[in-house]
């Protein structure tokens, strides 16, 4: 009798960016913004119709306002472990300032920390008393037949003017010139403040696996493209120089062993991870079936945009994983089985469905265990 084939272990990690997901009669940012009774049921019964269709095992949630009421939804929906550590900010009496990002999982989450900044870094960066915009959330889920892992949620600072009207209260200008002035400044100090974000959550991530040894996921709303320079610390195109290696095992390392070990370090796009095995996948059909091309398949081709700013749409939304998700690494545990962006909201909105959704597309990949 023959055995059947074993079926591969898999598991989908999606981002969302709920977009001001606050319970009425609490508001977000100015007293007017608050969901009627019937706005807020259909907020919520389009992230619940999302998740039963798409069924995702652990979820990073950016722009939470109301995690009590998130928690209490996802529960019947089978995400019965749940993580959040920061708080919004009461502006005044029922205004809302500054959401939380929150993670839910199928599986149980064995520890979860708010990622603090390093002050010795901070110091050598010349950043006093610095803060994240939105503290980055840590939770370690024990995953089944893959052991614990690393998933990292955050939502970077945006590019809107980090400056309030306090901060230069004196231009030495007027109308239009005081105000692009001011947008000039303030723009460039969001900037600041994302690179900064990028490059000081990288660092504790990487002194986190060193001392744990954890495989990672990071996930959540940039507000960058992924290889702009403010972010050059999750892509990490660095140059390597032997003089700079102080470590003796490290520099003793042949050409291939030193690269090796750098890349257990490095962290990768899970897109791209899932578009270089499709290609090859592709690859090897086209040598048995000449008429199959790589645009036959979409990922391939194109990436769908996360976000719109009137007609232009730009990828904001990543999941970004450690070595160990990459085939070609030498200590790899999994693959990138599918990789889907979910804009149907955004590029043909059903008015009935869609009108209290989100501005972003929901993005997942999916996992499967070697």
């Amino acid at each position: 009798m023959s055995s059947s084939p074993a079926v591969a272990i898999q598991y989908r990690v999606a981002s969302i960016n709920l977009f001001n997901f606050i319970a009425p009669p609490n508001a977000y940012y100015d007293f007017e913004n608050i969901y009627s009774a019937q706005q807020w049921q259909k907020k919520c019964a389009w992230l619940s119709d999302f998740l039963m269709e798409n069924q995702p095992d652990i979820i990073g949630f950016q722009e939470v306002f109301s995690p009590e009421e998130l928690q209490a939804l996802l529960r019947p929906l089978g995400y019965v472990h749940f993580a959040v550590l920061d708080e919004p900010q009461v502006e005044s009496d029922y205004v809302y300032r500054h959401p939380v990002v929150a993670l839910a999982s199928r599986y149980p989450i064995i520890e979860m920390a708010n990622v603090a900044v390093d002050d010795a870094a901070c110091e050598a960066l010349g950043l006093a008393q610095f803060q994240f915009s939105r503290q980055p959330l840590r939770a370690t889920i024990d995953l089944p037949l893959f052991g614990p892992c690393d998933c990292y949620v955050i939502h970077l600072k945006s590019k809107r003017s980090g400056f309030d009207k306090e901060d230069l209260a004196h231009s030495g200008s007027s109308g239009a010139a005081d105000f692009i002035a001011r947008q000039v400044l303030g723009r460039w100090a969001s900037s600041l403040q994302r690179g900064n974000e990028a490059t000081l959550l990288c660092h504790q991530m990487l002194v986190r696996r060193h001392l744990k040894g954890h495989p990672f996921i990071l996930m959540g709303d940039f507000n960058d493209k992924l290889h702009s320079d403010l972010l050059a610390a999750f892509h990490q195109n660095l140059r390597v120089y032997r003089s700079d290696i102080e470590d003796k095992q490290l520099a003793g390392l042949s050409e291939q062993q030193l690269f090796a070990e750098l890349n257990q370090c490095r962290l990768y796009d899970s897109y791209e991870l899932h578009k270089a095995t499709t290609k090859c996948n592709v690859s090897l059909a086209s040598d048995e079936d000449e008429s199959t091309s790589f645009t036959d398949n979409p990922i391939v081709s194109s990436r769908q945009a996360t976000h719109y700013y009137g007609s232009e749409g730009s990828v904001l939304d990543y999941i970004l994983v450690s070595s160990e998700f990459d085939p070609k690494q030498l200590k790899n545990l999994a693959h990138i089985e599918h990789y889907q962006t979910f804009d149907r909201h955004l590029v043909r909105p059903d008015f009935e469905r869609d009108s209290d959704s989100t501005d972003h597309a929901p993005i997942m990949m999916t996992f499967s265990l070697r």
